[in-house]
């Protein structure tokens, strides 16, 4: 017996043990095909098509004109189908495969009136029914039913892949998907997916820890299932033991993984799971019966999204869905050319891909979404043609209410920011008082009884957030805008997509890819951009990850596609600042003062946002630490900016470092970038496969200035270097005078994302840097002193 799992079709030989086997070939061979079938009258009357093929059964339908049509079992070679008048009244159609097979007669009954025949295109199409026929036996020969649940037993795993020592295709793998399936049943409102893995290697190991990422809000993660087929055959069975783990958690969100480790596994080990996902709600109703709605709008609704490429070769995955009984489903590619879903006789629509190639990891490289091929699936209710435009009135016109210009907000505004004053002064003002609000979203999360004794009110308008003084995520976004617009600003919101995750894909219709919020305020010509709902975003500065970007207004007349610039290299900054001493015996002291502005400071405060002072003290020591010579100590004289937006973040200490110098018989060496003597290559000179990702442009700035000690003299300072790129300057200045040496060092970085072919020319960007950072002073014993060592 054959099942589906999944969307596959997979074998079953009895009296095996296993669940979820191998995709079988649907096509399987057929009898030579012949045709003998000279005249048919349309609108005559019905008759009965004999097909005769190999490996039919019994029963079976297929559909004839967009209708079922039963087709009786006459033997495994033969089979007949009634085709009705109604059927054969006008031109053929029907929903059928291209399935090779024989008919060799079609007896009608003969009748006289209507003189108009068959044309050869409709002869085309009757000759594509009979094909239709034998595909679906076929199908039913292989495939039963397709259930929603993966069954129970696992198919014996075939030697070959027992045995299999590494991947052919991708020599070196720690391990490979031999086979996947994921079948969507959103009928049922499930989802099923099994995966079988050969471990490799014994970093391949690592594969036998699972964790199902999911929303417990929404879904439920049922039946997991598993095993380990050793390479002698034996097998190990999972005892089902999970533990829930949590991802991500805030206020309102909790998102959760079901983990669970795979027993006994060892290179050469076949391993294998199921589990089965299960959406709590329907779909709406207008989704599952369109046709008792009229609508005004379009807008569609996700259901799944096939992930075809992972971290891991895929050798064969099969994919199919089962969609609502008269929805609209369609769906949009991402980075997938070769393969496309098809429609199935059964109604499914399914895909099949062979050889798919890993996502290889490597340092440095940008998000998995930004690089893997999907099939994103929808259902559209209403007309969607200009589908982001819509979006963007949808939503404005739901925000209108919250965000409405109120008497007390136009005058809350006038306070705050007179109209006396420059706009831009005013606009300043507007945000300001806005960021006192109480951020609600980056408090720790209260027990029941601590909300229940606080009893904090919804917020229903944006005057409900003024008044009471506390807000959550977008709500602060909300009412910088109503205040804005109260104070005469042309002032929309803009959701955007979040660049850690993501990109803006237009084709793809489905706004929730929109999972990031800002403010576009339009002054004097130009776009600024804001976030105060992220805490701590200075004046016009959103965080990085929502530059570069792309987004949709919220607008009554229709959202416009905006992009979101990426801010001034140099506005982001790391400065160093040290004056130390040189000691006799190598070692180094002094004090040092680091300033962090722009994202390189907003990104610091986001992460330290729940430490408590302590916390927050050592988290920037540990950084400062990891930049100095190994064994040097750092100790943390004061911290400040850490709550105010508008100053740079300013962290002042005394560092010393042990043995910093090298000391021989009459000389001293060192470098004087101190600070990135400990500093590890950022790429690795080894062939790049995939793009460069560095969040965003950077700009460091070192200014060291080292006193010698006295029974030295200064013999050699290397020389200056300046290298330039298309995408990066570096500069590197050293002056020696009497008793002190000095370092200016400057390196920009302007770009964040570089094709791969980019890569030797930032692997020499940051050789060179490494081999100027690394040329020492050298220093000379004075005549009469003695070195101390």
């Amino acid at each position: 017996m054959y099942l589906v799992l999944s969307g596959s079709f997979v074998g079953c030989n009895s009296g095996s043990s296993g669940t979820a086997p191998p995709a079988a070939d649907p096509n399987r061979s057929v009898a030579s095909r012949s045709l003998n079938l000279r005249s048919a009258i349309a609108g005559g009357a019905g008759f009965t098509l004999t097909v005769n093929g190999t490996n039919s059964v019994s029963p079976f339908t297929t559909q004839f004109n967009g209708n079922p049509v039963a087709a009786s079992f006459v033997s495994s070679s033969q089979l007949q189908a009634s085709i009705p008048a109604a059927d054969i009244a006008a031109a053929i159609s029907a929903n059928i495969g291209d399935r090779k097979l024989a008919i060799n007669s079609v007896q009608s009954p003969s009748r006289t009136g209507r003189k108009r025949f068959f044309s050869r295109r409709s002869m085309r199409r009757l000759w594509s029914v009979a094909q239709g026929i034998f595909f679906v036996v076929c199908l039913l020969s292989i495939v039963p039913e397709l259930p929603a649940q993966i069954p129970d037993t696992w198919q014996e795993i075939p030697k070959d892949d027992l045995a299999l020592k590494d991947n052919p295709a991708n020599p070196g793998s720690s391990a490979m998907i031999l086979e996947r399936q994921v079948y969507t049943d959103d009928q049922k409102r499930i989802q099923t997916e099994w995966l079988r893995i050969k471990i490799l290697t014994e970093e391949g190991r690592a594969y036998a820890d699972v964790e199902i990422p999911y929303l417990p809000k929404s879904i439920t993660i049922e039946g997991i299932r598993g095993r380990t087929v050793r390479p002698n055959g034996s097998v190990i069975t999972f005892d089902g033991t999970t533990f829930d783990k949590v991802v991500a958690k805030s206020r309102r969100f909790l998102y959760e993984a079901k983990a669970f480790a795979l027993p006994g596994v060892e290179v050469g080990s076949v391993i294998e799971y199921a589990y089965t996902m299960r959406w709590k709600e329907r779909l709406p109703d207008y989704v599952r019966n369109p046709e008792g709605y009229l609508f005004k709008e379009g807008w569609t609704i996700p259901t799944t999204t096939w992930t075809v490429q992972r971290e891991l070769f895929t050798r064969h995955a099969v994919f199919v869905i089962r969609p609502v009984k008269g929805g609209h489903l369609d769906f949009a590619k991402v980075r997938l050319s070769d393969n496309s879903p098809s429609w199935q006789p059964g109604g499914t629509m399914r895909m099949e891909v062979n050889n798919v190639a890993a996502i290889e990891d490597q340092e440095y490289m940008p998000p998995l979404p930004l690089l893997n091929s999907r099939v994103h699936f929808y259902y559209i209710a209403g007309y969607v043609g200009a589908y982001w435009s819509s979006i963007g009135r949808l939503q404005a016109e739901r925000a209108e209410k919250f965000i409405e210009k109120t008497k007390f907000l136009e005058r809350a505004a006038n306070e705050i920011a007179p109209p006396g004053d420059p706009p831009e002064t005013r606009l300043r003002k507007l945000y300001s008082r806005v960021q006192q609000v109480r951020y609600l979203s980056y408090e720790p999360t209260k027990t029941e009884k601590e909300a229940k004794r606080e009893h904090l009110e919804e917020n229903k308008s944006a005057e409900d957030i003024f008044r009471r003084g506390y807000g959550y995520g977008n709500e602060i976004n909300f009412l910088f805008t109503a205040l804005a617009r109260a104070a005469g600003f042309d002032a929309s919101i803009v959701e955007v997509v979040d660049r850690r995750s993501a990109r803006f894909e237009p084709e793809v219709l489905d706004a929730s890819q929109l999972n990031a919020m800002i403010v576009l305020v339009r002054l004097k010509g130009e776009s600024l951009h804001f976030d105060p709902a992220s805490r701590f975003c200075p004046y016009g500065v959103v965080p990085w990850f929502e530059t570069d970007t792309t987004g949709v207004t919220w607008e009554k007349l229709g959202g416009r596609i905006v992009e979101v610039p990426t801010p001034a290299t140099e506005s982001s900054t790391i400065e160093r600042n040290a004056e130390l001493k040189l000691q006799p015996d190598g070692s180094l002291e002094g004090t040092l003062e680091v300033v962090f502005t722009g994202q390189e400071a907003l990104d610091r405060r986001l992460s330290a946002a729940n430490e408590d002072e302590a916390g927050r003290r050592k988290l920037l020591e540990d950084e400062i630490k990891d930049l100095t010579p190994r064994g040097a100590t750092i100790d943390v004289d004061s911290v400040t900016g850490w709550q105010d937006s508008e100053l740079p973040l300013r962290m002042k200490c005394h560092f010393h470092a042990w043995r910093f110098a090298v000391l021989t018989h009459k000389r001293m060496l060192f470098p004087l970038a101190v600070f990135q003597v400990g500093r590890k290559s950022f790429l690795s000179p080894l062939k790049r496969v995939q793009p460069v990702y560095f969040r965003y442009g950077s700009s460091e700035v070192d200014k060291i200035t080292i006193s010698l000690p006295t029974n030295y003299s200064l013999e050699a300072v290397p020389s200056e270097t300046n290298y330039k790129t298309p995408f990066a300057v570096f500069q590197a200045k050293r002056t020696g005078e009497a008793g002190t040496v000095r370092l200016e060092r400057h390196a920009i970085m302007s770009g964040y994302y570089f094709p791969k072919d980019f890569h030797a020319s930032l692997w020499n960007y940051f050789e060179t840097l490494r081999q100027s950072d690394a040329e020492n002073v050298v220093l000379h014993q004075l005549e009469g002193t003695q070195a101390r060592h």
